[in-house]
C-alpha cells in the first residue's frame, strides 16, 4: 500500500493552520466539511493550501457536509437543497485538487423497500451533471455507508450509475456498529465499485473514532483482504485528534511497512 494512497482527517477550518505539519510529515488531507458551513469557508484560502500541498507532490480528498444531504429525498425540497450542497461541494473539490470527494447516502436507518426504490429512482436524476463536472476535474464521487447493514442498496445504485466517477466509500467503523453479515461478504460483494475506505474504530456500539485497534473491529481481516486483491482503494484514517492519527499510522504500517 503505497503512502500516496492514504489521508488523514483534517477539518476544513482548521487546514490552514495544520498545513505546516502535513507538508514536514508528508501527510495528505481529507478536508471534512462539517463543523464549520461552506458558506463560511475561503475556498480561496482552501486552494491555496492544495497548490502548496501540490507542489510537494502531495493531494487531497474531500468530505462533503452531510446535513441535510439526501439526495434520493421524496422531498423535492430537500434534493434541491442537496443539489445546492453538491455543487458547492465540486466547486471547493476543484479548488482542492482533490482526488476523491465523499458524500453521505442521506438514508435514514431502517428504511424499507419502497422508500430504498424511490432512493434509487431519484439518485438516477440527480447524479448525472455532477458526474459530468467530476469528469472534467478528474475527481470521484464516492457514497458511504452509514446505517446500511448490507451493501445491497450500494451495488444496486453504482451498477445503475455506472459511471468510472461514481464509487463506494466504505467506512468499516459504520460497518461494525449497523453491518449484519461478514466482513468478507461485504467486500467482495462491492469490490467491484470499492474507490475509497474510512479506517477507524469502536466498540460496535456507537461512532466512537478511535484509533486502529483500540476497539472491536476486525482491521486484520480487513488488512489480509487488501493484501491478496487488486483492488487499491484510497485510505482516510477517519480519527479526529493527532494522537489517535499517529497510532492509527503505526498499526497501518505494521502490516503495510514502506517498501
Amino acid at each position: 500500500m503505497n503512502s500516496s494512497s492514504l489521508y488523514i482527517y483534517i477539518p476544513a477550518h482548521l487546514l490552514p493552520a495544520r498545513l505546516p505539519f502535513l507538508l514536514n510529515r508528508k501527510l495528505q488531507p481529507e478536508v471534512a466539511c462539517q463543523e464549520v458551513l461552506l458558506e463560511k469557508l475561503d475556498f480561496d484560502q482552501l486552494g491555496h493550501c492544495a497548490d502548496q500541498l501540490q507542489e510537494q507532490g502531495l493531494s487531497t480528498t474531500l468530505h462533503a457536509p452531510f446535513n441535510n444531504f439526501n439526495p434520493g429525498s421524496s422531498r423535492r425540497r430537500i434534493r434541491n437543497a442537496s443539489r445546492i450542497i453538491a455543487d458547492k461541494s465540486l466547486q471547493l473539490a476543484e479548488k482542492l485538487h482533490a482526488r476523491r470527494i465523499v458524500f453521505h447516502p442521506g438514508l435514514t436507518y431502517g428504511s424499507d423497500e419502497k422508500e430504498l426504490a424511490l432512493w434509487l429512482e431519484n439518485n438516477r436524476t440527480f447524479w448525472p451533471d455532477f458526474l459530468a463536472h467530476a469528469a472534467e476535474i478528474d475527481c470521484t464521487i464516492c457514497i458511504e455507508n452509514i446505517y446500511a447493514t448490507t451493501p445491497d442498496i450500494f451495488v444496486r445504485l453504482f451498477s445503475m450509475i455506472n459511471s468510472p466517477h461514481m464509487g463506494h466509500v466504505f467506512d468499516i467503523g459504520h460497518w461494525n456498529i449497523f453491518g449484519t453479515g461478514k466482513l468478507l461478504h461485504w467486500l467482495n460483494e462491492i469490490a467491484p465499485y470499492l474507490k475509497h475506505m474510512h479506517l477507524h474504530d469502536n466498540h460496535g456500539e456507537r461512532d466512537e473514532h478511535l484509533a486502529i485497534g483500540q476497539g472491536y473491529v476486525p482491521f486484520s481481516t480487513l488488512f489480509e483482504w487488501l493484501k491478496t486483491t487488486d483492488i487499491s482503494p484510497t485510505i482516510t484514517f477517519e480519527n479526529h485528534t493527532l494522537p489517535d492519527i499517529e497510532m492509527s499510522l503505526k498499526a497501518f504500517q505494521r502490516y503495510f511497512p514502506e517498501e
